[in-house]
């Protein structure tokens, strides 16, 4: 497996961790591509909201290029077709999360007998709406809040506003 492929998968872990904890399914797809790796759901309606089922799509990167890691943001670079997929409407609301790592992918997983522990955390960002890129760039750089961390209780939040029908 490549360096690419293990970080892949541990983001799919890390992904499947935060959802078991908060009580969510989890949709995996055989192929990427549309900008999806995964959808996570709940059963019922969430936090007061009407819409049943709530569901977001996810598309997942990792890194362990500490560059992205700034003090108030993760920039990420995204290609113009992946950003346009991505800022577009779609029937279920979609997320860019980036699982930051540690610069030693071998340092990302530790476990033993009594723990499994996985190093650092992701970030999730919404670009419904964005910004065309504009000119001929072939890219764009996107800035993903440190205050966005993809948790058991902010992934609960999401699905809350998404029964609720609400902006992400």
């Amino acid at each position: 497996m490549t360096p690419q492929q293990q970080r892949e998968e541990v983001s799919k872990a890390y992904v499947a961790a935060v959802a078991a904890q908060g009580g969510f399914k989890l949709g995996t797809w055989t192929q990427d591509d549309d900008c999806l790796d995964v959808t996570v759901g709940a059963a019922g309606t969430l936090g007061g909201g009407t819409l049943a089922g709530p569901k977001l799509d996810l598309q997942l990167k990792a890194s362990t290029d500490q560059g992205h890691d700034h003090p108030e943001h993760i920039a990420w670079s995204l290609s113009r077709a992946h950003y346009d997929k991505l800022r577009h409407d779609a029937v279920l609301p979609r997320l860019l999360v980036v699982l930051m790592l540690p610069e030693k992918l071998e340092h990302s997983v530790e476990h033993g007998a009594d723990k499994l522990v996985m190093r650092r955390c992701a970030y999730w960002t919404c670009l419904l709406g964005a910004d065309a890129i504009r000119g001929t760039a072939e890219s764009t750089t996107v800035h993903l809040a440190k205050a966005n961390v993809f948790s058991p209780d902010a992934l609960k939040s999401l699905l809350e506003k998404v029964s609720r029908e609400e902006t992400l």
